[in-house]
């Protein structure tokens, strides 16, 4: 087999094993056979430094909300950088539900810590600006809820439609008791 078609059916290989068309002992085997076992390491190396990213890049967003607990509650930050500390963490969480959109199991992970960095953000905002008043933070409390109750309900995600209906009881309870 010529080397150009060799290479064509390696790249298409490698597209089965990162769309996930294949299972991946299944690609591995078949780039085995076609490259005669002969992958670059330059590629495996790019790989690897690749894997590392994905898992740094987990460990930070798994991080961010008691990053954020601390930042918030137990040190002397302004207000104005606890919420730029706040903004970033939750772009950060935007930017992994952006990139793992496609991955199932992933998704969810920057998906819970941004509604909690959200709500804590806004609870924030509402107590800075409105201090000692119940009310309000009442309302922003309930707006949070429903948001994560109309996503839950809208993207057929479980959690977060049971969180908002039991945050809804929850501040309505709190008001009888």
């Amino acid at each position: 087999m010529d080397e150009k078609r060799r290479e064509i059916i390696v790249r298409e290989i490698e597209y089965w094993k990162r769309s996930r068309l294949l299972p991946e002992q299944y690609c591995d085997y078949l780039l085995a056979l076609y490259t005669e076992g002969d992958r670059s390491s330059a590629q495996t190396a790019v790989r690897r430094a690749g894997a590392w990213l994905h898992i740094f890049f987990i460990l930070l967003i798994c991080l961010l909300l008691p990053i954020s607990v601390l930042a918030i509650y137990f040190t002397e930050l302004s207000f104005v950088l606890q919420m730029l500390l706040l903004s970033f963490f939750i772009l950060l969480c935007f930017i992994g539900i952006w990139k793992w959109r496609k991955e199932a199991r992933l998704v969810h992970l920057p998906l819970i810590i941004g509604a909690f960095l959200v709500f804590l953000a806004s609870v924030h905002l509402s107590d800075y600006y409105f201090p000692k008043n119940k009310p309000i933070s009442a309302l922003v409390i309930f707006l949070n809820c429903a948001l994560w109750l109309v996503f839950g309900l809208r993207m057929r995600l479980l959690y977060l439609t049971i969180s908002g209906v039991v945050g809804i009881a929850l501040l309505i309870g709190s008001f009888f008791v």
